[in-house]
């Protein structure tokens, strides 16, 4: 099922964006646009919400329905149409040019693709690799305790020293694929330093999202691919393999910055629009 994309986002909007690991808010006054993020149901959000005195309340994510039942006169937004809704908001927030017809990515816990052609967008394709399974296998492989300290462990390191990579196999350089694509990740291993095994989990979503929504492009001919989410949100290695990777297939590749409230704002929208 498509959806329509939302007018844009009016003085006394805001939005929520749920989800399972991070519930982010947007509230547009007067002034400027206001982003916050919480935990998941951490009672400040709540407070904040009704401290706003926001005219439409938009709900949206996994969390959606229970928060409604805390604001009665919140709308609770299906997440792929605040998704659709919020990416030309976020784009014009950010100077960004969306071609007609492109993928936007929302990578959190999980991912989902949604491609958007002429100003509606329908669900393509996902993974279940994503936030989640970072944070899961750092805590698992090297005990590490946040998000943030996962990614600065990878940023510190080298894969190549942990994955099999194609030059390795083809060493006389007539590999019909990039020799720095992975053949096996964890298949080298000729190091277990911590940084080095960080950053080749961060090369196991990114890789593997890469394939993904590079082959969708490609599929549905998307000129580009929007990667947005709080785990891409200030995660310069996950960002560095997803814009090489994906490149390979031709979409060009983009960051949006605020990628992580892009369902949050359009959750607002779509709430505003039915006021």
């Amino acid at each position: 099922m498509s959806t329509a994309v939302a007018p844009g986002l009016e003085p006394g909007s805001l939005g929520v964006d749920a989800g399972a690991s991070l519930w982010k808010l947007v509230l547009q006054d007067s002034d400027a646009l206001q982003q916050r993020v919480f935990g998941p149901r951490d009672p400040a959000l709540l407070e904040a919400v009704e401290a706003s005195g926001a005219d439409a309340i938009g709900l949206t994510g996994g969390g959606a329905a229970e928060l409604a039942r805390r604001l009665p006169a919140a709308r609770v937004v299906p997440e792929f149409e605040a998704w659709v809704a919020g990416a030309p908001l976020l784009a014009a927030r950010t100077g960004l040019a969306l071609a007609d017809c492109y993928l936007l990515v929302s990578v959190g816990t999980g991912a989902s693709a949604i491609l958007i052609r002429d100003g509606s967008g329908v669900r393509v394709g996902g993974t279940a690799l994503g936030g989640g399974s970072l944070l899961g296998l750092g805590r698992l492989l090297l005990d590490t305790r946040s998000f943030e300290e996962l990614v600065g462990l990878a940023a510190l390191g080298d894969r190549r020293r942990v994955d099999l990579l194609v030059g390795d196999l083809y060493r006389d350089g007539t590999s019909p694929l990039p020799p720095n694509l992975p053949a096996a990740h964890f298949g080298k291993l000729d190091s277990t330093e911590r940084a080095d095994v960080a950053h080749a989990l961060v090369g196991v979503v990114a890789q593997n999202l890469a394939l993904i929504c590079g082959q969708l492009a490609l599929t549905y001919q998307a000129r580009a691919v929007l990667y947005c989410g709080s785990t891409v949100g200030r995660n310069a290695p996950l960002q560095e393999i997803l814009r090489e990777q994906t490149a390979l297939f031709g979409a060009a590749v983009e960051f949006p910055e605020g990628g992580a409230y892009c369902g949050a704002l359009g959750a607002a929208a779509v709430a505003a629009a039915s006021a």
